[in-house]
């Protein structure tokens, strides 16, 4: 027998609908936005809470949102400050093709992240684990250059600038 409800329990979790510009806006900046980039395509802090309640959007630190599609490697580096940078870029380049198959890319250890020069420090493996509920992650490799992290898109720099980043990391280890 049917039972009749009042109640609205929205879309099953993780099909909520997004509006067309915030695809459009998630489509051009890799996957990962800022909330002041959502409210200037029309998204209020009640429509944002929506998105994240059924998942369409997810958050990957205070301010940041990111789609469900995003791989947990260029999650955890935004919760440190920025996209993956040299020899995690790279590997993050070279599956994109796997990526789009549903395949995830393994973690490097240690990552390497961009962050911009102005910022004064990153934090910590603890912090993240206990404020996000994730396993302790190594400590990362951090370039910081502030042209390099406006290269490429959010989930990682440029290829090109990759490639710069591991010649030098390589150079320091040797």
């Amino acid at each position: 027998m049917l039972r009749l409800t009042r109640r609205y329990s929205g879309p099953p979790l993780g099909t909520g609908n997004l509006a067309f510009p915030v695809l459009r806006l998630l489509a051009r900046r890799g996957g990962i936005v800022s909330t002041s980039e959502l409210r200037n395509v029309g998204v209020d802090a009640t429509t944002l809470e929506m998105y994240r309640h059924y998942q369409s959007l997810q958050a990957v630190r205070q301010g940041w949102h990111c789609a469900p599609s995003v791989p947990q490697v260029s999650r955890l580096a935004w919760r440190f400050g920025g996209p993956l940078a040299c020899i995690s870029a790279l590997q993050l380049h070279a599956s994109h093709g796997e990526r789009d198959l549903g395949m995830t890319p393994h973690i490097p250890q240690p990552l390497h992240v961009c962050v911009p020069g102005n910022r004064d420090r990153v934090p910590s493996p603890e912090l993240l684990a206990r404020r996000w509920g994730i396993e302790t992650p190594l400590p990362p490799v951090i370039h910081w250059s502030t042209a390099d992290f406006r290269s490429g898109d959010r989930q990682a720099v440029s290829r090109s600038v990759a490639l710069r980043q591991a010649d030098y990391c390589a150079a320091l280890r040797a």
